[in-house]
């Protein structure tokens, strides 16, 4: 888990921003580290390694997660390039843009500089992440796809 999601998530809640998880980690372990942070209740929507057949860096996932998002949320009328990702892989970032989506890149698990190349903007800690930057580049209610990982 990011140091800092839940205070991240209540921000996210009280802008009335939706959340979807694309990992690639099996459902029953996502649910379980969502539990134990007392966190399952703000994520709707997971889509995990055993919802897809091909996995990071191919863009199933997240194109995956907008369908889904799409039925919850059908008001949004949703497309992938409404949608932002938060990732700290490589193949994380690559799987987002592939399915048109814009990018931040957490140095969680790779250097900043490494990500900084193939994200659309880099920060070392997702509390660095500003909401207000991201309701700039976003309509008035974007939806923020995001990985547990």
């Amino acid at each position: 888990m990011y140091s800092g999601l839940d205070d991240f998530i209540f921000k996210i809640r009280s802008s009335n921003l939706k959340l979807a998880i694309v990992s690639g980690t099996i459902r029953q372990e996502i649910e379980l580290v969502l539990h134990r942070a007392e966190l399952a209740e703000y994520f709707k929507i997971i889509v995990a390694g055993d919802d897809v057949t091909t996995s990071k860096p191919k863009p199933d996932g997240y194109l995956l997660a907008v369908e889904r998002l799409k039925q919850e949320y059908p008001e949004l009328n949703l497309q992938a390039n409404e949608c932002l990702a938060i990732e700290d892989t490589l193949f994380g970032v690559q799987a987002a843009k592939a399915a048109d989506m814009k990018v931040v890149g957490v140095a969680n698990t790779y250097p900043f500089h490494m990500l900084q190349r193939q994200a659309n903007w880099t920060v070392d800690y997702l509390t660095e992440l500003e909401l207000e930057r991201i309701q700039e580049i976003y309509s008035p209610t974007p939806v923020i796809s995001t990985t547990d990982q």
